[in-house]
């Protein structure tokens, strides 16, 4: 994905962060890196600061150690 500056509004971060809020989650902003994240509030700190890629990993991780469980693979 290429890198773009965001031209965000300071009302529509309010926005964003109020909606975000409202739902239950924390809104995590990078203007210039144009990241934008919700995170549950009630979310572990480890899973607050992890990016999008390593929870994905972790989420793998945790599929394959269920399926070797299951059929009696050995990791």
């Amino acid at each position: 994905m290429a890198n773009k500056a965001m031209a965000l509004s300071q009302r529509q971060i309010k926005a964003l962060c109020l909606g975000a809020a409202q739902a239950g989650f924390v809104a995590e902003i990078f203007i210039n890196g144009t990241f934008i994240r919700l995170v549950p509030k009630d979310a572990p700190p480890s899973q607050v600061y992890k990016t999008p890629e390593q929870i994905r990993e972790e989420e793998l991780d945790e599929e394959l150690e269920r399926f070797a469980a299951k059929h009696g693979y050995k990791l």
